[in-house]
């Protein structure tokens, strides 16, 4: 995690590993030593534990797999709104919300862009004031 995204680290130290994102740029965290896996809800400045799992697959299967999840946080029409208006997401990409929901943003698919995942979340952490140190 502290490699991953330096300024989110700090505030979510049961978390120290990053296993992955969703289009949107939330990011999926995991405590290796714990198991406890949890979200980064970056315009939010806010991260949800959702307890200890075997593995990352579990987590997966369990919660990001889970419809109510899937439908409020990872929200698949809205990203496909945004996907036929922009494209797909190359490597390291997300959907970015412009501006940024927390300075008045909309987050309506038209105010979309394409940037990089670890620049978007320096950004946005920076814009917050959880910057490292």
């Amino acid at each position: 995690m502290a490699e991953a995204a330096p300024a989110w680290a700090p505030h979510f130290r049961q978390f120290d590993t990053v296993v992955g994102y969703s289009d949107l740029g939330h990011v999926f965290m995991a405590g290796r030593d714990t198991g406890e896996h949890g979200v980064l809800h970056p315009y939010r400045s806010a991260a949800k534990s959702y307890g200890r799992f075997s593995d990352t697959t579990e987590f997966a299967n369990t919660i990001l797999r889970d419809p109510g999840f899937a439908e409020a946080v990872l929200r698949p029409g809205h990203v496909q709104e945004i996907r036929d208006r922009l494209g797909p997401l190359g490597p390291d990409q997300v959907y970015i919300a412009t501006p940024y929901p927390f300075v008045g943003g909309t987050e309506a698919p038209e105010t979309y862009d394409i940037g990089d995942v670890w620049v978007f979340l320096d950004i946005v952490a920076q814009f917050q004031g959880n910057t490292p140190g």
